[in-house]
């Protein structure tokens, strides 16, 4: 059950800006999905790669987490990109195996 408490750690301006930045990147953007606080995965299976649209198709107050795996082409930005942009928006960022995971929301 999701009646846990939950501490804020990103905002719909930190959620617009990546959302901005990763969409001018086009191709060159890693893979996204999120997760929101009422456990609802985005997009149910696999990965998406639409910045443009689809990321904005949510409410940014409730993502959870979105993880990002880069694409696989040598134009892409790799996980330390990735990664190091997330941070330079303010994010809290973790690094798993080759995903990036940004904390929208920590559970109490």
């Amino acid at each position: 059950m999701y009646s846990q408490s939950l501490a804020a750690l990103a905002n719909n301006t930190k959620w617009s800006e990546l959302q901005k930045f990763m969409s001018g990147l086009e191709q060159r953007a890693p893979y996204w999905r999120t997760r929101s606080i009422n456990g609802f995965i985005y997009p149910p299976q696999g990965w998406d790669g639409d910045w443009s649209y689809h990321f904005r198709l949510g409410e940014y107050k409730d993502i959870e987490w979105c993880e990002m795996q880069p694409r696989l082409n040598d134009e892409a930005l790799s996980q330390e990109e990735v990664f190091t942009a997330c941070k330079n928006f303010g994010f809290e960022t973790e690094k798993i195996e080759s995903i990036v995971k940004v904390i929208g929301y920590r559970r109490l």
